[in-house]
């Protein structure tokens, strides 16, 4: 049983499990690098190292049953936690933690999704009820109710001169100079442009400073 120090945040016992993996990822590098000057095709260098790396003696099934509520935990903890810190605090192989993860314990990693605006459930009510109203006017009129409709939005907009420079190319012979042109940034000045359209096109544009009350 190893003693466990501390050193600097880190145990003597986890200092030795990440020596221990990297030892085993550069074993397993070099013998990649081998049977594949040896002329193995891919597949066949897959089944070699699992044949050899595959933990022979035990079911690789009862392994991963074992440490299954230990990995459920620790994500539960930390739900950015890696793998390869799950891999150390456990002390099986990423591979393992990778299959636990995504096939018994049925997790996937995602990306947090940029949305306009957090809505709450009474703003989420009131936009539903909103709907059935309009749904229930258009059963009513018909398509000349879609006509009567108008909606707006609003955004802020820079002060920037929208030419591009494949736009502003001219025909110089090869002796005149090239024109210039001053670099302006889109932070200098912005202002909120307001705009209302319906079915037929915009009806309405309006521009506020910011400054305007």
């Amino acid at each position: 049983m190893w003693r466990v120090i501390k050193l600097g945040g880190v145990t003597r016992s986890e200092e030795r499990k990440m020596a221990s993996s990297m030892d085993l990822r550069l074993k397993q590098r070099a013998v990649i690098e081998f049977l594949t000057a040896e002329g193995y095709s891919p597949i066949e260098i897959y089944s070699r190292m699992k044949a050899v790396y595959a933990r022979t003696g035990r079911p690789l099934s009862a392994s991963d049953s074992k440490h299954q509520p230990r990995v459920d935990q620790l994500i539960r903890e930390n739900l950015r936690v890696k793998q390869i810190d799950i891999s150390i605090e456990i002390g099986i192989s990423q591979e393992r933690v990778h299959h636990i993860i995504t096939n018994l314990l049925g997790y996937r990693k995602v990306s947090t999704r940029w949305v306009p605006r957090m809505l709450t459930p009474q703003m989420k009510l009131q936009r539903v009820q909103i709907g059935r109203e309009l749904l229930a006017k258009f059963d009513e009129v018909g398509e000349d109710f879609l006509r009567q409709i108008v909606t707006g939005d609003e955004s802020w907009v820079h002060h920037y001169d929208p030419e591009s420079k494949q736009q502003s190319k001219e025909y110089r012979h090869k002796t005149s100079p090239s024109p210039k042109k001053l670099k302006v940034f889109s932070s200098a000045r912005k202002v909120l442009l307001t705009i209302f359209w319906d079915s037929e096109g915009v009806v309405h544009t309006e521009f506020r400073n910011k400054a305007t009350p």
